[in-house]
């Protein structure tokens, strides 16, 4: 192809291969969502605390709550920890692996718990295996996918996460009317096995992530799962996968010249640079900021708020459900349309409208609840404030507190800061879930300004340090922070189809050609 001049677009992959592997990997996503919002569905099931030796609603049976979600959210931290070892050293899909294995031994363990202790410990298994997958799923998922569709790929996390949710909800409801004993919370429990069975058998048929195996020295390989992911019928020659591989290893390549490798010392290279500590502080912003919203208090204590609101029986269950099942078009949407608006306008977006439904809900429960009114008008409103809470949250936040940190490192700290950056969520997480149900108790309606203040600022920290990086590649956001890049994807982009006559041969010839290109200077 001689270039002319002109720019030339290549039209975007629409590969359904690179669509289902990330639609796969995100059975992890369901691991991750059905773990952390099972507590909010033994919550409901009085055949538990019976079991167990509780009494619902005394201080020490709150103060079990706190521990079983805060074990878990620590789990979830060490678990990033070792994911920041793991990802480099084993590899992004054998990590995957190690994490379905933990998960699973922790779900064993709690299904058949025959006490406190027991449940706890297992609990804290549970999210050390959780706490790498849900690095890992929009990690690797970034990786592979196009530019052009990544908040699309990305978003399949969130979607899955609020299906999962939604399955917590009415697998619990549903076992509430089987016979009163320990089917009622085993059973749900037990479910936990199942995709994290599914996702590790079908990991084995997930390919490597590319960006891994360059950095692996494994090029060869690389080429040939580049070329899959994004090889399509409206790009015959391969000319996005050529342009892509091209920025990868160039940029992949310079990174390691220039810095040094290794899970050490990537720790310390990353703190050290001014650009890369930016960078671990928005990851970490958006993941503990997200999570300061409130998201996982109202869903883990769903059941016990609405009852406070009049809502008895098994029906609270029902609403768990169908609050979580809403999650799932709000996070379709997000995935659909997150590419075109942008980040930024939908986090912002988001925050102000979760900030109008907690101050709705904090006015209804201090109308109303703390007054033990029976008034229906003003009780209904309290729970049309939780669901409208949960549409803000699905459509703008849930899959975006992913998709940012999965695409704003360099792939020289890229697992150290996507595990720094998801360690915020548990963090917050601890301190939030530890402290919910005693908050709720003494502070009341408190307990949601508090949330109302931590939602503006975390919206205003957005509004002025996050960068815009929609429809940008892995390798040129590096720009928006001040870093250098060895070859733009337009440079490539140029490279690729200017004076390459052979392109689109046979692979080794590609290879050749790609391989020759890295390194110059665009």
């Amino acid at each position: 192809m001689a270039n002319d001049g002109k720019k030339y677009v290549i039209p975007r992959p629409r590969n359904i291969y690179n669509f289902f592997v990330a639609l796969f990997v995100a059975v992890g996503s369901l691991c991750y969502g059905y773990a952390s919002s099972i507590s909010a569905a033994l919550i409901g099931q009085p055949s538990w605390y019976d079991y167990m030796g509780l009494t619902i609603g005394t201080p020490h049976t709150n103060a079990i709550l706190g521990a079983i979600n805060g074990v878990y959210a620590a789990g979830g931290a060490f678990g990033c920890v070792f994911n920041m070892w793991s990802s480099e050293k084993l590899g992004r899909r054998r990590s995957i692996q190690v994490g379905c294995c933990i998960s699973i031994v922790g779900a064993a363990i709690m299904t058949g718990s025959v006490n406190i202790p027991m449940f706890i410990v297992s609990r804290f298994i549970m999210g050390f295996g959780i706490g790498i997958l849900v690095t890992l799923v929009p990690l690797y998922q970034s990786e592979v996918s196009p530019a052009e569709s990544r908040g699309l790929m990305v978003g399949l996390h969130g979607v899955l996460i609020g299906f999962s949710y939604s399955m917590t909800g009415f697998i619990t409801y549903g076992c509430y009317f089987a016979p009163y004993g320990q089917f009622q919370w085993r059973f749900p429990l037990a479910v936990q096995l199942i995709p994290t069975s599914i996702l590790l058998a079908g990991s084995f048929w997930l390919p490597y992530s590319p960006r891994w195996l360059l950095s692996q020295g494994r090029s060869e390989q690389a080429w040939v799962v580049t070329q899959r992911l994004h090889a399509s019928k409206e790009d015959p020659e391969d000319a996005y996968a050529h342009a892509e591989f091209r920025q990868m290893q160039s940029q992949i390549e310079f990174e390691k010249a220039h810095n040094a490798v290794g899970t050490i010392a990537q720790g310390k290279l990353a703190f050290k640079q001014k650009s890369f500590r930016k960078r671990l502080g928005l990851g970490f912003l958006v993941q503990f900021g997200n999570q300061c919203t409130g998201a996982l208090v109202i869903n883990n204590y769903n059941a016990q708020l609405f009852a406070g609101l009049g809502i008895k029986g098994g029906t609270p269950l029902l609403l768990l459900g169908i609050f979580n099942l809403l999650t799932v078009p709000g996070n379709l949407f997000n995935g659909l349309f997150i590419d075109r608006f942008g980040r930024r306008r939908f986090v912002f977006t988001g925050c102000i409208g979760i900030i109008v439904c907690l101050c709705g809900e904090a006015a209804m429960t201090a109308q109303f609840v703390e007054k033990d009114s029976t008034n229906r008008i003003g009780l209904g409103f309290g729970v049309f404030f939780i669901f409208a809470y949960v549409c803000f949250y699905s459509s703008c936040l849930d899959a975006t507190m992913y998709l940012v940190p999965s695409e704003i490192f360099p792939m020289v700290i890229r697992s150290f800061g996507m595990s720094f950056s998801i360690m915020g969520q548990f963090i917050a997480t601890v301190i939030l879930l530890e402290a919910a149900p005693t908050a709720f108790q003494t502070i009341g309606y408190g307990f949601w300004i508090i949330l109302i203040l931590l939602t503006a600022i975390y919206g205003v920290l957005v509004y002025f340090f996050l960068p815009e990086t929609k429809g940008m590649t892995l390798e040129d956001i590096s720009v928006l922070f001040g870093d250098p890049v060895e070859i733009s994807f337009e440079q490539a982009m140029n490279k690729q189809t200017g004076g390459m006559d052979t392109v689109g041969g046979d692979k080794g010839g590609a290879m050749e050609l790609v391989e020759g290109d890295v390194g110059q200077k665009a």
